[in-house]
């Protein structure tokens, strides 16, 4: 049961520490998580199955995940940065 419990509040910091990096003006920080996650897990599954299968997938999941995270983060900085070309337009 404790470790459940801290496994779930692992995940919960990795998911606020990928929401704080994506946020960053930088594009290069929110990508940093996911891109360690890929490092980890193609050798591992690799050596583990010994080539592509389902349980890629299944493992890809949490990248997904991250990089979902992501995607919404930067498009809410780029409607900021559209919103402010067009004012700058109308000016």
């Amino acid at each position: 049961m404790i470790r459940l419990l801290i496994i779930a509040l692992i995940a919960v910091c990795v998911l606020i520490l990928q929401v704080v990096l994506s946020r960053t003006k930088s594009k290069i920080p929110g990508l940093i998580i996911p891109g360690l996650m890929i490092l980890g897990y193609v050798p591992f599954m690799y050596a583990i199955t010994g080539g592509p299968n389902i349980l890629w997938l299944i493992a890809v999941i949490p990248i997904i995940i991250l990089l979902v995270i992501y995607f919404i983060c930067r498009r809410k900085y780029q409607n900021n940065q559209m919103d402010k070309m067009r004012i700058q337009d109308l000016e």
